[in-house]
């Protein structure tokens, strides 16, 4: 990974070439698509600043561009790759290198967030019926007609969730992005610093506030499946799963524990969904903890 990490910072050539060659792999596997294109993007900007970073995504796209016209492919993938990931994860990474706060980076991934789940209420309105007929047609597409069936009731039923979880979905590959860009940056140049960071990590407690407000509106049935107030909520709470998980990972340091307790968190997060809204709750605890407790501090020191 050193050696890697050096090559790609040695200058911008060897970045862009790095980038459009793992750009092109993602094309094969797409649920990896953030990471593999956007970590060198990343990984320079944090290190070497904007202007570095734009140099290497616009390279970047240029190749990518004439690669998928070259074989044929819709250069219009090239607008997603730079809408929806180098822009964000450019901007993601110059506020934490400015910053030196994973919190305030991961605030800022959750207004790309935000973002994204008002373009898709303006631009197409009725969003539970756009990915209904979304999922019908994948499902007509790529699979017989008999499974299909038994998948289409199930699929349709999430049909009001898909926003929600899409937007999570980009926004937890957006972090993760970051974060591992980061880790690299500090073993190449500050060992050690990315944890400290990380067991650092406190998101603002206004946004316990916006959760509050969610909560009481779903009381109210405000926030019914397919609102973009549920959207909001949804999105708010993968955002503190983050915290959630930077808290136990200091509690551990703090107490000298096992780092197996961190492999059985992890394996409860992929083998128990609830476990992701139970560490979010930690996380908006550890966040009025810790805010609570800088506050006191500030008035002692009065």
């Amino acid at each position: 990974m050193r050696r890697l990490g050096t090559f790609i910072l040695r200058g911008p050539m060897q970045a862009i070439a790095l980038t459009s060659l793992l750009t092109m792999l993602s094309l094969l596997l797409p649920f990896l698509a953030y990471v593999l294109s956007g970590v060198s993007p990343s990984l320079v900007t944090l290190r070497q600043g904007p202007i570095a970073g734009l140099q290497v995504i616009i390279g970047s796209l240029v190749v990518i561009t004439v690669f998928t016209l070259l074989i044929n492919i819709n250069p219009q993938i090239t607008t997603a790759f730079l809408v929806g990931i180098w822009v964000p994860l450019w901007l993601c990474a110059n506020i934490l290198r400015n910053s030196e706060s994973q919190g305030r980076m991961i605030l800022a991934a959750g207004i790309c967030g935000l973002v994204y789940i008002m373009v898709m209420y303006l631009v197409i309105g009725d969003v539970p019926k756009w990915w209904t007929d979304w999922l019908n047609s994948w499902i007509t597409q790529t699979l017989p007609t008999e499974q299909g069936e038994q998948y289409l009731e199930i699929l349709t039923s999430a049909a009001p969730l898909m926003n929600a979880m899409m937007a999570a979905g980009l926004v937890i590959s957006l972090i993760l992005t970051i974060l591992i860009a980061r880790w690299w940056q500090a073993l190449l140049y500050h060992p050690g610093g990315f944890r400290k960071e990380f067991h650092a990590l406190n998101l603002p407690r206004g946004l316990l506030l916006a959760v509050l407000a969610g909560l009481v509106l779903m009381v109210m049935g405000k926030s019914n499946p397919g609102s973009p107030v549920l959207d909001i909520l949804v999105l708010l709470v993968f955002l503190y799963l983050f915290q959630g998980i930077a808290m136990i990972h200091r509690m551990i340091a703090a107490r000298g524990m096992s780092k197996a307790w961190l492999v059985v968190m992890y394996a409860l997060l992929f083998v128990v969904p609830q476990a992701i809204l139970f560490l979010a709750c930690l996380g908006m605890v550890d966040s009025w903890i810790m805010k609570t407790a800088v506050a006191s501090r500030n008035d002692n020191s009065l």
